[in-house]
């Protein structure tokens, strides 16, 4: 019977654990890049200023650290509280689109960290909304609300840092009011259109008392023009007479005279 020699035994553990060791330091060498990231690359925590592309990479374990950044187009949405210029207090509810720039992330990374939007992004739209919104009396916000919003994106365009991001899209969402104010944007809508009725109502009668009165006048002008034309010919009243007359002679008439008609000799 042979015994294995524990002295073989060990060795071959401690080999298998170094052969493991090799392909686990190999294998974490490898790292993937997806087509919506870039890669920034750190060497004992200093920021390469190249990124990396998309695609199958080496890096070196446990020296360099691999930071994946996202490309994709970046949608905000949220609140923001604002004053007016008539002091009436505006929380606007908006949705800010925007695409990072590709070839500065690494820049990105070491200048501001992976979380830009909060550091960067977020207090510029503030502070934008907040300069613009108090730029407006409350009411002239709701009737303007499309110049606002191209106000606010023509400032945002212009703050935001264009290394970091491009093609900036701003939508306010909702803008909502004190109740007080809000019901008086309604009581003023309404008193508006009762108005606007009382007017259109006030128009309506006028134009039809103006028709009335020309269809008098021209009644009026009609009936002179017909007593001129039967003061000059009087045998036109036989003629009117006979043009009205529907053929039948009366039930009962006295003597041998048919009425209205004159019959030459």
């Amino acid at each position: 019977m042979q015994h294995t020699n524990p002295a073989n035994q060990k060795k071959a553990v401690a080999v298998t654990l170094i052969i493991a060791a090799v392909v686990i330091f190999i294998l974490s060498g490898f790292y993937s890049v997806s087509s919506t990231q870039r890669g920034v690359i750190a060497t004992f925590g200093k920021i390469k200023p190249e990124v990396i592309e998309a695609g199958l990479h080496i890096k070196i374990p446990f020296v360099q650290t691999i930071h994946k950044m996202s490309i994709q187009t970046v949608k905000l949405e949220e609140n923001a509280p604002s004053y007016t210029k008539d002091i009436q207090t505006a929380d606007v509810r908006y949705v800010l689109n925007f695409d990072p720039v590709p070839e500065n992330m690494a820049l990105l990374y070491s200048n501001v960290g992976n979380n830009y939007i909060a550091k960067i992004i977020t207090p510029v739209i503030e502070g934008v909304l907040k300069d613009v919104i108090g730029g407006y009396n409350a009411a002239d916000i709701v009737g303007n609300r499309d110049e606002v919003r191209k106000s606010v994106e023509r400032e945002l365009d212009a703050q935001l840092p264009s290394e970091y991001v491009r093609n900036v899209r701003f939508q306010m969402v909702n803008i909502e009011y004190d109740d007080a104010f809000e019901q008086s944007i309604v009581d003023k809508q309404v008193a508006e259109q009762k108005a606007l009725t009382a007017k259109n109502n006030t128009i309506r009668i006028q134009e039809e008392a103006n028709q009335k009165i020309i269809t008098a006048e021209a009644d009026a002008k009609a009936m002179q023009i017909k007593a001129s034309a039967l003061t000059a010919n009087p045998k036109l009243t036989q003629y009117e007479a006979v043009q009205k007359w529907d053929g039948k002679l009366p039930q009962y008439m006295l003597g041998n005279a048919v009425p209205f008609i004159d019959i030459p000799k």
